[in-house]
């Protein structure tokens, strides 16, 4: 399957030990960073600990697979493919703070530096990107765009690549996903819509192994 995944992403990788209760993957020494994927009755829960900033998704799903995609973390759930980023917005951004750039400027900022990266180093064809802001249900503010892929790069496997992606503190959130023959665009973008919406920040470390312990104590 053809994903075209972003650059100078932190490098993830979700193994098959996702079928265990917990499963956490230490990020390199000089990050000090810690994802991982706990188990839940619905699906999973998903962390991804920084040292300024911390954050949580739930994905609820059936089946939810990782899918072996090198440096990024690709999952399935019940067959729709996901894929979950993070980057500082001083990648695209250095003087957006500086500058008091608002949340929505920020993500329209990443919005054309990807598309460009897209058009230009890997398509190497123009795309036509549509794209509209709205407030999310946990009350933070989100783009949602996509692309067709063009002429000669699309299947049945990937037609169109959608993006839900948000500001939190001093970086960006991003869940993309694809639509095709089997999911629609509507059906793409609710789901990352709806999974965006469980996203929760924190300043401080999530503590992994109290998840789980609250996870397990709720379950019947």
């Amino acid at each position: 399957m053809q994903i075209i995944a972003s650059r100078n992403l932190a490098a993830i990788l979700i193994t098959a030990l996702l079928s265990c209760a917990v499963m956490a993957t230490a990020g390199r020494a000089q990050q000090q960073e810690e994802r991982a994927a706990v188990k839940t009755t619905d699906g999973l829960l998903f962390i991804w600990n920084r040292p300024d900033m911390s954050f949580s998704i739930s994905i609820k799903g059936n089946e939810v697979k990782p899918l072996d995609a090198g440096g990024n973390v690709f999952l399935t759930v019940d067959g729709k493919v996901l894929q979950i980023q993070s980057l500082p917005i001083s990648n695209f951004a250095p003087d957006a703070r500086k500058d008091k750039l608002s949340d929505d400027a920020i993500l329209a900022a990443h919005r054309d530096w990807e598309a460009g990266f897209i058009e230009n180093e890997l398509l190497k064809k123009k795309i036509s990107v549509k794209s509209s802001s709205e407030r999310l249900p946990n009350g933070m503010r989100a783009l949602l765009w996509q692309y067709d892929f063009p002429q000669g790069f699309e299947n049945s496997d990937v037609k169109t690549q959608m993006y839900v992606t948000v500001v939190a503190k001093d970086y960006m959130i991003l869940l993309n996903g694809v639509a095709n023959s089997t999911f629609s665009e509507a059906t793409v973008q609710n789901f990352l819509r709806t999974t965006m919406s469980t996203l929760k920040i924190s300043s401080e470390r999530i503590d992994i192994e109290k998840e789980q312990e609250k996870i397990r104590k709720s379950q019947p």
